[in-house]
């Protein structure tokens, strides 16, 4: 179909570009309701988002649409049309599209057992952490096959296959008063059944916690412990003053070249940005990808971002690679669980204002470790000083690999106000 898009694309004097995405997904599906198989399924979706460019007044303009199934040519031109007509309410500066030089195809290799294999193995982790008290009362597993093709009117032709693993599951505890459930999803990159163990384990006992929490008052000043995800928005928040939007509009603090951290921070932060895999070299302006590393031991030392940003920006674009890679630390969990501390287990997303020297969120669940007893809380929220909790910030040896980020699985940052 795309043949057929850029033919008739190319009739149209007034498209100065155009881009194409065309993105194929093919996901084995599997429904769990109490432990028992409910139903299995296909879905096999193609859609093809095109955007066309529009060159007046010395500007460029550009709108985009869906195409989810076959349209007739007279469909597609009244799409295009509409489009155009759009594009001539944006007046951006103008810049030009990535140019391809040859037509090129990576793919990364499926997941090595099949999908009935997965699901039998995956249905025995959940069945053997269940029990009448703690139990998921539902599992969906989804293995996806995602196929994505990136063309543009400067003969960028891109082509790859991604594989991905997701679980979303809801773990219930029957408590004394009331059942409490939880809601979790979890998405591998690869085919790690001890993780899925790990994540299981950890689902259970944070589902536990929350049917003990309550709300404590007077916790006050604090140390904060982050894990998984939250892990990884601390620090996709650091590096997002050196996106060039960001450059751009003036929001950064901080230049290259500049320390984020005092010149002796209890540990030195390294952020870079790279592809997750070979398949996953090129992004969605058609840019061919490499490692940007943004952070060094604290310092500055690159912006990234889109191609129409860095051409804003003078500078050759980097493209944005779709994985965050941090530096792991030097402290065992054992070292980083001393002391009075709140560990973390569901953040209503973390706040990060660098010009304010802001750092915050509403804590939705959290185990208070005092004086070696352990109390689950919640509805309580964090605020501190950003330049203290990078300063003060203490990193886990342990790792993980999810989507977006592979780095340290906790980060202990200090002497936070909590309320």
């Amino acid at each position: 179909m795309i043949k057929s898009i850029i033919k008739t694309l190319k009739e149209i004097k007034e498209v100065s570009d155009y881009s194409i995405i065309e993105s194929k997904e093919y996901s084995n599906q599997a429904f769990f309701v109490l432990g028992k198989l409910e139903t299995t399924r296909v879905v096999n979706v193609t859609e093809y988002l095109v955007t066309i460019y529009n060159r007046h007044d010395s500007k460029i303009g550009s709108s985009s649409f869906v195409i989810s199934h076959k349209l007739s040519k007279k469909e597609l031109i009244a799409k295009i049309n509409e489009a155009l007509y759009a594009s001539k309410f944006i007046f951006n500066k103008d810049y030009s599209l990535v140019e391809g030089l040859k037509k090129k195809s990576i793919n990364d290799k499926g997941f090595e057992d099949s999908f009935d294999v997965m699901v039998e193995k995956i249905h025995s982790i959940y069945s053997n952490a269940s029990n009448e008290i703690a139990k998921f009362n539902a599992v969906e597993v989804f293995y996806n096959e995602k196929k994505n093709h990136v063309v543009n009117s400067k003969c960028v032709n891109l082509s790859n296959t991604v594989y991905s693993l997701n679980i979303e599951s809801i773990p219930s505890f029957n408590g004394k008063d009331e059942k409490v459930e939880l809601y979790r999803f979890d998405e591998y990159v690869s085919l790690d059944y001890d993780l899925i163990k790990k994540n299981v384990e950890e689902a259970i006992e944070d589902v536990k916690a929350r049917s003990e929490a309550k709300k404590i008052e007077g916790i006050g000043e604090c140390d904060i412990i982050l894990r998984n995800n939250d892990t990884f928005s601390f620090f996709e928040n650091a590096i997002d003053d050196f996106s060039y939007r960001s450059v751009l509009s003036g929001e950064n603090k901080n230049v290259i070249g500049d320390n984020i951290q005092s010149l002796k921070p209890k540990t030195k932060i390294s952020i870079s940005l790279t592809p997750s895999s070979k398949a996953n070299s090129f992004d969605r302006d058609g840019i061919l990808l490499s490692k940007i590393d943004v952070i060094k031991d604290g310092k500055v030392l690159n912006y990234y971002g889109s191609n129409q940003f860095g051409q804003y920006l003078g500078i050759k674009p980097s493209g944005v690679p779709d994985s965050l890679f941090v530096k792991k630390g030097n402290k065992d969990k054992e070292q980083l669980f001393e002391g009075r501390f709140l560990e973390v287990i569901a953040l209503s997303g973390i706040q990060i204002e660098t010009r304010a020297n802001y750092i915050g969120g509403e804590i939705r669940l959290a185990i208070l470790h005092e004086n070696g007893k352990k109390t689950p809380v919640s509805g309580i929220s964090f605020s501190g000083s950003y330049e203290d909790a990078l300063n003060s910030a203490l990193l886990s040896k342990e790792t993980i690999k999810i989507k977006g980020y592979e780095g340290p699985k906790y980060i202990k940052i200090k002497n936070q106000n909590v309320m």
